[in-house]
């Protein structure tokens, strides 16, 4: 357990992919980078990148009202 909050940080990077045919929707994609250890994830959905994201916090320590350390 640590002795403060936990904190991930990513850089988010997001972008439109125009497809080569015109009559085909723009597609968004994301990148995340571990600002500790730079290592980068893509994600070709949102859906994708917020299962991601949540997986992270449901693996992290958990806040809670016994766990004052994490406010």
């Amino acid at each position: 357990m640590s002795d403060g909050p936990l904190r991930i940080v990513h850089l988010l990077t997001l972008w439109q992919e125009r497809p080569a045919r015109g009559d085909q929707p723009a597609l968004w994609r994301f990148s995340l980078e571990d600002a500790r250890t730079r290592q980068r994830r893509g994600f070709g959905s949102l859906e994708a990148l917020t299962a991601f994201l949540q997986a992270q916090m449901t693996d992290a320590d958990p806040v809670s009202p016994d766990n004052p350390s994490h406010s």
